[in-house]
């Protein structure tokens, strides 16, 4: 082990520093993990610009990253975390609730100074109840980093109550709404349809080749007229609704049958949603929920889909950046060049 190693500090106005630190001793009860890779996630933009996006839990300056894989390098003599140094794993974000931490969001200690504890360092350091999930050998470690999503994935498919043979629409084709498919196919849906725009080809393509029956442009095509043919005009059971745009939300509400379900989770930013009129709410009898993250049992059920192998993270693995090409990833990722774009962009260590 080398005595500095390198992270990504935001510093919560839009910009963010490559910054040399000593690489830390385990804490007590605690471990160092040797990050291999880590996901960039869309939200990762709106933290970069000093979006709190874990009220009462999100710090300034912070080393990001919350998709992280990696290896346990050391472990304290007296830590309980339930792995073996050399072991590659998952980290769990969430530490605790009192008070509520968050690994790549949070000030670990309190000291108010930057610490290795999320996955744009090369190193981190990982607390005591931190929840580690063993990860395979034989998978790259960027097609791994897809655990969270997969997580969040998991439940919101759950908490839509999702069964098999219904119809589904998953608005969004970020790599978080291709994790919302891969959750949705384990549940044998008879109809899937995945919607973007024109500058989501790429994302759709993927969609397509992980198995939604349907892709939509919906600046292109009429996405109701869309639903209601391969629905034989029903509307679709489920709507996921994991895009950023305001207006997918009432385009939601638009799509869904009569007594249909609408599960909410792609963050808007606080944005307020024109044409929302709740009265088709009401008079169309829908269930309309939100879905904030997952829960330890729907993170235990990704993982143990990544290590069996039925998720397709092969066509979600996007690009791979080092840390010298941490500009051009934050690019791509902010989606700045019109002419470029990636499923999915992560950072490989080492």
């Amino acid at each position: 082990m080398t005595d500095t190693c390198r992270a990504v500090v935001f510093l919560g106005d839009g910009s963010y520093e490559l910054r040399e630190f000593p690489v830390p001793d385990p804490p007590e009860g605690g471990a160092v993990l040797q990050v291999e890779a880590v996901g960039l996630c869309g939200s990762d933009v709106a933290q970069l610009q000093g979006v709190e996006l874990v009220p009462g839990a999100s710090a300034f300056p912070v080393v990001p990253g919350h998709e992280t894989v990696g290896r346990v390098v050391t472990l304290a003599s007296d830590a309980h975390l339930g792995v073996d140094e050399g072991q590659r794993v998952a980290v769990d974000e969430i530490l605790g609730a009192a008070p509520f931490r968050v690994y790549g969001y949070s000030d670990m200690t309190g000291d108010g100074r930057p610490g290795l504890w999320g996955g744009y360092g090369e190193y981190m350091q990982i607390f005591p109840g931190t929840r580690l999930h063993p990860l395979p050998d034989d998978v790259a470690a960027e097609r791994l980093t897809m655990f969270e999503p997969l997580a969040n994935a998991v439940n919101w498919v759950a908490r839509a109550g999702l069964r098999d043979s219904e119809t589904v629409v998953v608005q969004g084709p970020g790599h978080q709404g291709l994790a919302v498919l891969e959750a949705v196919l384990a549940h044998k849906p008879s109809v899937v349809v995945v919607t973007g725009t024109s500058q989501d080809r790429l994302r759709l393509d993927a969609a397509k080749a992980i198995g939604a029956d349907h892709t939509v442009m919906v600046d292109v095509d009429d996405v109701r007229a869309v639903v209601r043919d391969v629905t034989n005009g029903a509307g679709a059971d489920v709507v996921f609704d994991i895009a950023t745009a305001t207006q997918t939300v009432p385009l939601a509400l638009d799509l869904v049958r009569f007594g249909g379900r609408v599960l909410l989770a792609g963050l808007k930013h606080f944005a307020e949603i024109p044409g929302f009129v709740s009265d088709n709410i009401v008079l169309r009898s829908l269930t309309v929920s939100g879905g904030t993250g997952y829960t330890p049992a729907s993170m235990a059920e990704a993982v143990a889909m990544l290590r069996a192998g039925t998720v397709r993270s092969d066509v979600v693995a996007g690009e791979v950046f080092g840390l010298d090409g941490i500009d051009e990833a934050m690019d791509l990722l902010a989606r700045t060049d019109p002419s470029r774009d990636a499923v999915r962009v992560s950072l490989r260590h080492g």
